[in-house]
C-alpha cells in the first residue's frame, strides 16, 4: 500500500471534499446486522445514511444507539 495515500489525495482524485471520504470510510466499520438491517429497510424512521457515518466504531454502541437487540 502507498503510504502516501490520504483522504485529501482520495477526495482530490473522486472530485469531492475529504470530509465526504471520511464518511463513506467510516461506513466500512457498521456492524453486519445494521448494513442487512438498512438494506431491509428496518433502520429507524428518519435514519438516513449520514447519521449512520456518526455512529461509534462499536458494533454494541452502534445497537444500542439505533434501538437494535444486543448480540
Amino acid at each position: 500500500m502507498d503510504a502516501s495515500i490520504t483522504t485529501d489525495s482520495i477526495a482530490s482524485r473522486e472530485g469531492c471534499g475529504a470530509r465526504k471520504v471520511n464518511m463513506t470510510i467510516s461506513l466500512a466499520f457498521l456492524a453486519p446486522d445494521l448494513v442487512k438491517a438498512a438494506i431491509d429497510g428496518r433502520l429507524p424512521h428518519g435514519m438516513g445514511v449520514a447519521r449512520l457515518t456518526d455512529l461509534p466504531a462499536e458494533w454494541s454502541r452502534q445497537r444500542e444507539m439505533l434501538g437494535f437487540p444486543a448480540h
